[in-house]
């Protein structure tokens, strides 16, 4: 009887193990059946797509010029400096004039002496006409009294011209602002002389100052002119300026695949300078309704792939069912929806990060907040086994 106990007693424990791992499995599926996983979920919404579009250049001067003066001559007198304000019109340098000036009395003096040679002429043409009348002179005499006023008038008008061009060129000895602006620089001391291709003068106008940004291809159709924009110079420490595009250049980079946006900023209290590192922001909302859902609620999949888990009701309840989805854009934890949803659909934002087909759900009270599932906005998409991709 001993034998034979000894023989059945290994059987009869492997059966009770057994047993006991049947006991455990049942217990854990009824746990699991008791207890449906915790979840978040959000609605899809189906509306306008709205991004803000950071873009980044530099802050220029429309006119920036370097002064050049129009007639060579040697630099009599500066009146500017570096950093001093001028208005349009304003003398900066002037030319030593004396040559010129003696040239134009020497002008001016012909122009009186050809005015006075004419009133003789037309005198005597007048007398010789009063002659003409009694037949006191021939025809061919009074045809030449009155070609000799023809002569004396163009020359009185070609001397008139002579002495115009030579009021110019003695203005042109002074260099004056051809716009109002900061003076950049002083090139040139009194006692130097100039060329006509010599600069003297950097002149920059800083009261309106102009930014050029590179903007990607694919918001060429949501770019245009007279779009308010906002401008945030990195000197002012994230204070926003108010601007809006000035031109959009319909011509694209092809090497680059951008186009050209140009935005006016307003400068008047001075308080910016050409050469400033500065962000632009542009709204885009796009013409046409998308569906859209936040980021958290992507699971992406390490073979390729993104899916959604989303909310379904049965006749047990709540469960989680899985959709493959194709995706649009992408911005401030939000993401464009091409395939695979519809709006309304309840899809999981949080506790999906290892469910099952199938699987029972129910749902979390919402959090307080007005994007309970927003955690981060450039939180990276998870993968299908919880790490972050």
């Amino acid at each position: 009887m001993l034998g034979a106990g000894n023989v059945c007693g290994p059987k009869a424990a492997f059966s009770t193990g057994r047993a006991a791992v049947w006991l455990v499995m049942l217990f854990v599926g009824s746990t699991a059946l008791a207890a449906p996983t915790m979840v978040e979920t959000v609605d899809v919404e189906q509306q306008r797509w709205r991004q803000t579009l950071p873009l980044y250049g530099t802050l220029t001067s429309p006119r920036d010029a370097e002064l050049t003066p129009r007639v060579a001559g040697l630099v009599e007198r500066v009146d500017v400096d570096a950093g001093d304000r001028v208005d349009a019109g304003e003398t900066l340098i002037t030319l030593d004039r004396s040559l010129a000036r003696l040239t134009l009395n020497t002008l001016e003096a012909s122009v009186a002496e050809a005015r006075a040679q004419l009133a003789e002429a037309e005198r005597l043409a007048s007398e010789a006409e009063r002659l003409a009348a009694r037949s006191a002179i021939s025809q061919t005499e009074l045809a030449s009294r009155r070609s000799e006023v023809d002569v004396q008038a163009a020359a009185l008008d070609r001397l008139r011209a002579e002495a115009a061009r030579q009021r110019e060129v003695l203005d042109r000895h002074e260099i004056v602002a051809p716009f109002a602006g900061t003076v950049r620089e002083r090139l040139v001391e009194p006692g130097e002389y100039v060329a006509e291709s010599t600069p003297v003068v950097g002149l920059v106008a800083t009261e309106r100052l102009r930014m050029d940004v590179a903007a990607p291809q694919q918001y060429f159709s949501a770019i245009e002119a007279g779009m308010p924009v906002r401008i945030q110079p990195e000197a002012l420490h994230g204070e926003t300026l108010e601007a809006k595009v000035d031109v959009k250049v319909a011509a694209s980079d092809a090497l680059a695949r951008t186009f050209l946006a140009r935005i006016f900023v307003d400068n008047a209290a001075g308080r910016l300078t050409p050469g400033m590192s500065a962000k632009v922001l542009f709204e885009i909302t796009s013409p046409e309704e998308v569906l859209v859902i936040p980021r958290d609620a992507l699971v992406r999949e390490p073979r390729g792939g993104t899916r959604v888990w989303i909310v379904e009701s049965g006749d047990e309840g709540l469960r989680a069912v899985e959709r493959q989805v194709s995706l649009g854009r992408s911005a401030d934890n939000r993401v464009e929806v091409l395939s695979g949803l519809s709006a309304g659909d309840r899809v999981i934002v949080r506790g999906n990060e290892s469910l099952s087909r199938g699987q029972r759900v129910r749902l979390a009270e919402p959090r307080a907040g007005p994007d309970r599932a927003a955690t981060a906005a450039d939180r990276s998409l998870r993968l299908s086994d919880g790490t972050s991709g």
